[in-house]
């Protein structure tokens, strides 16, 4: 039965899934965490291109520098290497990235700058500094404000994808479950088809007895199954009185009807294991009985003779009684007898001979 359930369509399109599923998801925690890792390199760069502090504080050191100097030599000493760093420093930095109104600030601290060296007079230099440590604590605040816009959207984006992610993975499993549902539809039904079909291929199709094709493989195999098990098994030929007169009297569709009531009758009877019925033809039918004794299969011959009879399906056209009637035929297989299954048959008939010649309803064992 495992082995069975592990070969079927079911369980390999389960496994189908599940791999699908897995790689949905994996592809997802894979997905993340490469967004984690690029939002870090961005946030780096983002975050260094709002604070070039480096650059400000070069410019700052040497002002204080040339302050210094004119505080010490009384306005008279050289600033060419300050200037030329400050300039140098101020320019790299002007010229990197800013908002509107970033660049209103700067060029107003640059027109500065470059009065300041005019000028040349500490107060103008120390006015300087105060604008640069401004422009430091702007930097700063604007810096740590981008960067929490930049965090809010990146957080924003991050839930968005994985919402859709989400999403995607329910939608794909909803498409797969269904897609699955109709394959394992559409293969229950070949099932159903494909078992409706061997019965059908053994059944006959009126009175939903095993039809003769089956008989002859079971009934071919009885001395094998009998002698391997060491079972004594019997054959049975039951045939209606008279039939042919019945038909002519009541017509062909109440005959098939008759078939039916016998036939169920006869299925009904004989429905423990090992015990088969068959229809071998017109009105006449057959059963196998394995692993039984014969006073057993005497009591089951007299019970069904009054089986058929207790059904009171009226019969005018009958020479031994105005109901439905039976004669029966059946022989005892003894395990290890070596007897074939063709003189079984033909021992059989000639019992169901040998009843219709002693009056009918009966049978003869």
């Amino acid at each position: 039965m495992k082995s069975k359930f592990f070969k079927s369509v079911s369980f390999k399109l389960t496994i189908l899934v599940t791999i699908i599923i897995l790689t949905l998801i994996s592809a997802s925690f894979l997905f993340n965490s490469q967004i984690d890792k690029l939002k870090k390199q961005i946030d780096g760069i983002y975050f260094g291109n709002f604070v070039p502090l480096i650059t400000l504080d070069l410019v700052l050191k040497n002002y204080q520098t040339i302050i210094k100097c004119k505080e010490l030599t009384n306005n008279k000493c050289n600033i060419t290497a300050e200037k030329t760093v400050i300039l140098k420093n101020w320019k790299q930095y002007a010229n990197s990235y800013k908002t509107q109104k970033e660049r209103v600030i700067v060029n107003d601290i640059d027109k500065s700058i470059i009065s300041s060296f005019k000028i040349d007079k500490i107060e103008a230099y120390e006015l300087i500094l105060k604008q640069i440590n401004f422009l430091k604590e702007h930097e700063v605040d604007i810096a740590y404000k981008q960067r929490r816009e930049f965090l809010k959207d990146y957080s924003d984006m991050k839930n968005y994808l994985f919402y859709n992610l989400v999403a995607i993975i329910i939608v794909s499993f909803a498409i797969i479950i269904f897609i699955i549902y109709q394959i394992i539809k559409k293969d229950n039904q070949l099932t159903i088809l494909n078992k409706k079909y061997k019965i059908d291929s053994i059944t006959d199709s009126m009175t939903k007895l095993y039809n003769r094709k089956y008989f002859d493989t079971i009934f071919d195999n009885l001395p094998f199954i009998s002698n391997a098990n060491n079972w004594r098994s019997a054959f049975i030929i039951i045939d209606i009185d008279f039939f042919k007169q019945y038909n002519d009297t009541y017509g062909h569709d109440m005959g098939d009807e008759t078939l039916k009531a016998v036939a169920s009758e006869l299925k009904s009877y004989f429905n423990k294991e090992y015990e088969y019925v068959f229809r071998l033809g017109g009105e006449e039918f057959g059963v196998v009985l394995f692993d039984t004794q014969k006073d057993i299969l005497i009591e089951c011959l007299e019970d069904i003779n009054k089986k058929v009879v207790n059904l009171a399906i009226e019969h005018k056209g009958s020479k031994v009684l105005a109901v439905v009637s039976i004669s029966i035929g059946a022989v005892i297989y003894e395990a290890h007898s070596y007897i074939s299954a063709n003189k079984l048959y033909k021992l059989a008939d000639e019992n169901l001979y040998k009843s219709k010649q002693n009056g009918r309803n009966q049978f003869t064992l």
